[in-house]
């Protein structure tokens, strides 16, 4: 987990963005992204430590996407979209993790177990291996 948190926080260094990765927060705080001011906030305390790396990329990918962050007022469809689309991206940085790091992606489930993707994502995960997505 370690050398993909490192390589998140180059990934978002190379993208102009800037990340604080703390342990102070409760862990039911979750992490946040600002695309404004390019940078994002990772609760490294989080209850489910399995799923920090996931939800670093998820923050990069809101950032990336140049998402104006959480609004409640938007309506459902709109803050849907927007975390679908935050999710996607977020995926795209991990399977380039693999690739860079000649990591095996040919099993979908594997992925989400190996890197604490949500499962219910599976199916993103399995299109984007098959260059469907």
């Amino acid at each position: 987990m370690d050398k993909l948190i490192s390589y998140l926080i180059n990934y978002g260094f190379d993208h102009g963005i800037s990340s604080t990765l703390t342990y102070e927060l409760p862990p039911d705080f979750p992490s946040s992204a600002s695309s404004k001011y390019k940078k994002a906030l990772i609760n490294m305390n989080w209850h489910n430590k399995w799923e920090v790396p996931f939800s670093f990329a998820h923050e990069l990918g809101h950032i990336i996407n140049g998402d104006d962050g959480i609004n409640y007022y938007h309506s459902f469809t709109v803050h849907s979209k927007t975390e679908f689309e935050a999710n996607k991206t977020a995926i795209d940085i991990i399977l380039a993790y693999c690739r860079d790091n000649d990591i095996p992606t040919d099993n979908s489930n594997t992925l989400c177990e190996q890197f604490g993707i949500p499962f219910k994502l599976e199916y993103i995960v399995a299109l984007k291996l098959k260059n469907i997505m």
